[in-house]
């Protein structure tokens, strides 16, 4: 069965397949590409959002009153460790403060935080914080099972991103912020 293909369209609308042999399939862009794309636009017209979306508001609420620091020592962090987490958790701050009115920023924050959440608990959390792990093979999880799927989910996603342009230092960096806002724990507690 022969399809006649007529690329008339935009270029990015386009369709160019050669000889394929079996299905072809396309989709639309996921909800992540789109906002990193309307991002895009929001700076270049400089479209402002003055609120705080929900969603990243409770990302910004502390939630008790234990500090970054006293919740890395809890997890055997030594005091040199615990010092370039600070630099990164205020790196992301700043970077949140630069983008904080551009709602699709504050979007793709908000995603990117409940995923770093979801993940850290699944991976890292239940299944070694809470078994007494080392501080070595928790660190180990949190880069391999936490920053890099975020780090990819970013370079697919907003591949063409010109805003945000997330290093793995700041996905790290966005745990240690979410530590410091009591939603990230590492060490476990008998009244959470």
């Amino acid at each position: 069965m022969a399809q006649e293909v007529k690329n008339q369209g935009e270029v990015d609308k386009q369709v160019n397949v050669g000889n394929v042999e079996g299905s072809v399939y396309l989709s639309s862009k996921t909800r992540f590409a789109r906002r990193f794309e309307k991002l895009n636009q929001e700076v270049i017209n400089n479209e402002r959002y003055e609120g705080v979306m929900d969603a990243l508001k409770y990302y910004l609420t502390k939630l008790d009153g234990v500090e970054m620091s006293e919740k890395l020592n809890q997890g055997g962090f030594e005091e040199g460790e615990i010092i370039k987490a600070a630099r990164r958790k205020e790196k992301v701050s700043k970077h949140l403060e630069r983008n904080r009115f551009f709602e699709s920023a504050q979007w793709i924050n908000s995603q990117l935080f409940a995923k770093i959440i979801i993940e850290f608990e699944t991976h890292v959390e239940i299944p070694l914080i809470n078994n007494g792990a080392s501080k070595e093979d928790v660190m180990q999880a949190v880069i391999e099972k936490v920053v890099n799927p975020v780090l990819q989910l970013i370079n697919e996603e907003g591949e063409n991103d010109q805003v945000l342009n997330y290093t793995i230092e700041d996905i790290l960096g966005m745990v240690y912020f979410l530590t410091g806002k009591c939603h990230i724990n590492w060490a476990k507690y008998d009244n959470l």
